[in-house]
C-alpha cells in the first residue's frame, strides 16, 4: 500500500535503548558476518533512502535519515561497520546519538565516500555484496561506484537482509505491538468522536495529532471514497464528506522505526463516523485470518484466501492485495501472493488487508497487522 512520503521526517526521533538494546545490533552483525563468510563476500554495502526504504541499512544502524536522502552502512567481514549518509558534517552529532556506530561519515556524494572507504580498509579488489544499491540508489552514483570498483567482483544478495528481517526479534515484536496500538487508538479516536466539520483535511490533521501524543515517528492516512466513480485510495484533500456516505480508511504508524497498519470501513452518521462491520465480511475476514497458519506455504494461504472469497459469494478488490510482510518499512517481505515459496514462519509479523465487494453491500475492507507465533496468531491492532 503506497502512500505519499513527507519532505521531512518530523515526529518523535530518538533512540530507547531499553526497547532496542545495542546487544540487538551486535547479535545482527554477527548473523550477517557469518553468512557472509559461508558466500565468500569480503564486504557487504547496505543501502536505503527515503521514508520507506531505510530498513536495509536501520536494521543494522538504528538510524532511520530525517529527509528524502540516502544512507549507506558498510560491514566488512573484519572490523566494524560504518555509516555514510547525505548531508553535511554537522549532522554527525545528532547521528550518534541514534545509532551504536562509531565511524559516522557525511558526504554530498554516497558512492564516492563509498569508494573512499573501500580504499582506506584496502578492500579493493574484493568480493563485495550488494543489498539495495541496484534498486534504490541513484544512476549517476551507481555508475561511479561500479566504474570505480571494476577490479572488484559485485554480487547482488538483497534476500539474505530479507530472509534476516522476515523473521522478527522479540525486541522487535515489541515495537511494532506498539506501533499498533497506536493505529487501535486512532481508529477508536475517530469513533467515538464528534466532528466539527467533516471534511477529509480534518478528519486527517485530527488523527495525525492524536498519533503525534502517543510518540508515533510517522504517520500516513489514505481514504477511499465508493460513491465516486473510479475510487481508489488516496492522501486526504480538502474535500467534504456527505451524510450517509461509506468512508474506508487506511493508517499506518511508525513508532521508533517500526510500522504497523489496519484499514476500517465507516458510514457517515450525523457528525461523526460509524464502524461497518457486516456479519458476511465479518465471518469470512476470521475464515480467512485463520487459514493463517504457522508452517504454512504462503502462495498455499493466498490461493485458499481467494477460494474463500468466491465461495462467500464476494468479489475480490485485488488492486491492494492481500498485503506484505511488515517491520522496518510499512512494506517488506514476503509478500502474500500466489508465488514464490516462503512459508509462515515464527516471529513473522504482517499486514494482512481483505477488500470484497457485492452488489448488496458495496465495497467494505477491513484489515490488520499480525504476529505469527507457534501457538498461534496474534492480532496486534485490536
Amino acid at each position: 500500500m503506497e502512500t505519499m512520503q513527507p519532505a521531512l521526517k518530523s515526529g518523535r526521533n530518538i533512540w530507547d535503548q531499553i526497547n532496542m538494546p545495542v546487544e540487538e545490533f551486535h547479535a545482527r552483525v554477527k548473523k550477517i558476518k557469518k553468512r557472509m563468510r559461508e558466500e565468500g563476500i569480503d564486504v557487504l554495502l547496505l543501502y536505503g533512502n527515503g521514508f520507506n526504504e531505510y530498513g536495509n541499512y536501520c536494521y543494522i544502524s538504528n538510524y532511520v535519515i530525517r529527509l528524502p536522502q540516502g544512507v549507506l552502512v558498510a560491514i566488512p567481514g573484519s572490523g566494524e561497520p560504518c555509516l555514510i549518509f547525505e548531508g553535511s558534517s554537522r549532522g554527525i552529532s545528532s547521528v550518534k546519538k541514534l545509532t551504536w556506530i562509531d565511524d559516522i561519515r557525511a558526504t554530498g556524494d554516497i558512492s564516492k565516500e563509498c569508494v573512499k572507504y573501500l580504499k582506506e580498509r584496502n578492500l579493493i579488489p574484493s568480493v563485495i555484496g550488494l543489498v539495495g544499491l541496484k534498486r534504490l540508489m541513484p544512476h549517476y552514483q551507481l555508475k561511479f561506484l561500479f566504474d570505480s570498483l571494476s577490479k572488484c567482483k559485485m554480487r547482488e544478495i538483497d534476500s539474505l537482509i530479507d530472509e534476516l528481517r522476515m523473521k522478527k526479534s522479540s525486541f522487535e515484536i515489541l515495537q511494532i505491538q506498539r506501533a499498533s496500538r497506536i493505529v487501535s487508538r486512532i481508529f477508536d479516536f475517530i469513533k467515538t468522536s464528534s466532528f466539527g466539520e467533516l471534511r477529509e483535511e480534518i478528519l486527517e490533521a485530527s488523527s495525525r495529532r492524536e498519533a503525534r501524543l502517543e510518540g508515533a515517528e510517522d504517520f500516513r492516512m489514505m481514504i477511499a471514497r465508493p460513491m465516486e466513480k473510479e475510487w481508489a485510495f488516496k492522501p486526504p484533500e480538502e474535500k467534504i464528506f456527505y451524510p450517509e456516505e461509506k468512508i474506508i480508511i487506511y493508517i499506518s504508524v511508525e513508532f521508533e522505526r517500526y510500522w504497523a497498519e489496519a484499514i476500517r470501513t465507516f458510514t457517515i452518521r450525523d457528525s461523526s463516523f460509524e464502524e461497518i462491520q457486516p456479519d458476511e465480511v465479518n465471518t469470512l475476514y476470521d475464515s480467512i485470518v485463520g487459514g493463517m497458519v504457522y508452517g504454512k506455504r504462503i502462495s498455499q494461504f493466498y490461493k485458499e484466501a481467494l477460494a474463500k472469497i468466491k465461495e462467500a459469494n464476494f468479489e475480490f478488490v485485488s488492486d491492494y492485495g492481500l498485503g506484505n510482510g511488515i517491520g522496518l518499512g510499512p512494506k517488506e517481505f514476503p509478500m502474500i501472493d500466489g508465488e514464490g515459496r516462503n512459508v509462515l514462519m515464527q516471529g513473522m509479523c504482517l499486514s494482512l488487508r481483505i477488500g470484497v465487494y457485492n452488489k448488496y453491500l458495496g465495497p467494505v475492507m477491513v484489515g490488520d497487522t499480525f504476529h505469527i507465533t507457534k501457538k498461534g496468531l496474534k492480532l496486534l491492532t485490536q
